[in-house]
C-alpha cells in the first residue's frame, strides 16, 4: 500500500511582459522527502498558444531535461539527486537562461505563432 503524498504546485510569472511562466510540481512523500518534481518553462505567443521551452522532471526515475527550443528538441539527463535544493538550483538556472532559450526557441523555430 503507498504512502500519502503531498503536492505542491505553484506558477511563477517571469520577466515584465508575463509572458515566459515557470509551471512547477512537487511531490513529497509522508516523511516530507521529495519524491519526484517537474519544472516546465512556456512562453505565450501572440495567438495565446502556450509553447514549451524547456522542462527539468524525474519522471523515469531520474532527473532529466528537455530543450524544446532546440532543433531537434533534446533530453539530457543530469546528475544531481533529487531534492528541494536541486529544485531551487533549477529554478535559478531557468530564471538566469530564460531569455536566451526563448531566443533559440525562435531562432530555431520562426517565432513563436
Amino acid at each position: 500500500m503507498y504512502g500519502r503524498k503531498k503536492i505542491k504546485v505553484f506558477e511563477h510569472v517571469l520577466g515584465d511582459s508575463g509572458n515566459d511562466v515557470l509551471h512547477g510540481r512537487l511531490e513529497f512523500n509522508e516523511g516530507r522527502k521529495l519524491r519526484r518534481f517537474s519544472l516546465n518553462l512556456t512562453t505565450m505567443s501572440e495567438s495565446s498558444m502556450k509553447t514549451e521551452i524547456a522542462r527539468f522532471d524525474c519522471a523515469h526515475g531520474h532527473l532529466h531535461m528537455h530543450r524544446f527550443y532546440r532543433k531537434p528538441a533534446t533530453t539530457e539527463k543530469i546528475d544531481l539527486e533529487i531534492s528541494v535544493e536541486t529544485v531551487e538550483k533549477l529554478i535559478s538556472q531557468i530564471k538566469q537562461n530564460r531569455n536566451a532559450w526563448k531566443k533559440a526557441l525562435m531562432e530555431n523555430y520562426g517565432g513563436i505563432e
